[in-house]
């Protein structure tokens, strides 16, 4: 991996882990002292990060975490549960016997974890991503897969900054069982519906908190 790449991927985990806040000014002179990189790969970095929504940089001033409104939000989840609707629709289609059993593994495995635990939500966002990764697999459509990751970072951004995944992943992980049975079942339409009406739930737990940090 070269040092743009460690760069970003340093930087995404902040975002994604509430190190930063919406709106907080990020420094490429801190970043220097911070990382120990030069200003080329941070610039880069901070680049990428501004194409794909998470900064934005102001000329002559600097770069900031995005502030989004509500509606902005919103929209972004509307997207977001459309695009894992359509790829668990193919997955549906296109899934072979060993990826069902693969995903029915690791539900249970998901399935096992403690709720009260204190590091029961780090344990079941990296779950949770290997199970819709799975099925980003079984679509076999590698340019949505990439469009949907990034995606996916952009949501635990948005809920760690709301509060985290401690409200509603009991819940959002039961949901899975029903999207299994409906890929298992070769039923596209059902498996879309269902994977969409997933995502909204987690749109849906999260409102309220996003009206209070907005």
């Amino acid at each position: 991996m070269n040092k743009k790449d460690e760069i970003y991927d340093l930087l995404v985990s902040r975002m994604v882990g509430a190190q930063y806040n919406f709106g907080q000014r990020l420094s490429v002179k801190d970043l220097v002292s911070d990382t120990g990189a030069s200003r080329q790969p941070i610039m880069a970095a901070l680049n990428r990060l501004s194409s794909e929504g998470f900064v934005r940089i102001i000329p002559q001033v600097g770069c900031e975490v995005i502030n989004p409104s509500y509606d902005q939000i919103a929209d972004f989840y509307i997207m977001f549960e459309r695009l894992e609707g359509l790829l668990t629709e193919l997955a549906a289609a296109r899934r072979t016997d060993s990826q069902t059993r693969d995903l029915r593994a690791l539900q249970a495995r998901i399935l096992t974890i403690d709720f009260d635990e204190p590091r029961s939500a780090v344990i079941y966002c990296e779950l949770n991503r290997a199970f819709h990764q799975l099925i980003h697999d079984m679509a076999q459509s590698p340019f949505l897969d990439a469009r949907q990751n990034s995606n996916f970072d952009m949501s635990d951004f948005f809920i760690n900054q709301a509060g985290g995944f401690n409200h509603f992943m009991a819940d959002t992980a039961r949901e899975h069982d029903e999207i299994i049975e409906a890929i298992a079942s070769k039923s596209p339409a059902r498996a879309r519906g269902l994977a969409e009406s997933h995502i909204g739930v987690r749109r849906q737990g999260q409102w309220h908190r996003f009206e209070v940090v907005i």
